[in-house]
């Protein structure tokens, strides 16, 4: 097997700990740039990156909490809900991110 395939198969605990990280300081340099820039566009990227965080840590500990007991607890319409709501999480967080960058291009434009 290929060294980086098994890498990225067997240690995917790795993968999701940078991914998590890379996340949380794509939302800390947003605010930081929302802080000291006051662009609009940089709250729209911390609220993406929130979201993505949020969907990320999700998919990481759903496996550890979500079982039989727990879908019995909440009912199927809610265990329904909490099995879209990565996706959409993950939908509207790429979507900030994108419009974040969109508007703080233009909101540099704008000023310069």
């Amino acid at each position: 097997m290929n060294l980086l395939l098994e890498i990225i198969v067997l240690n995917g605990f790795l993968l999701d700990a940078l991914g998590v990280a890379g996340l949380g300081l794509l939302a800390m340099a947003a605010a930081r740039l929302v802080r000291e820039k006051k662009s609009w566009g940089g709250s729209m990227m911390a609220y993406g990156a929130a979201a993505l965080l949020i969907a990320r840590v999700y998919v990481l500990l759903a496996p550890h909490f979500v079982d039989q007991a727990f879908v019995d607890a909440v009912g199927p319409y809610a265990f329904e809900l909490l099995k879209i709501m990565p996706m959409t999480l993950l939908t509207f967080g790429l979507a900030g991110v994108v419009w974040g960058l969109w508007g703080h291009e233009k909101w540099l434009k704008e000023k310069y």
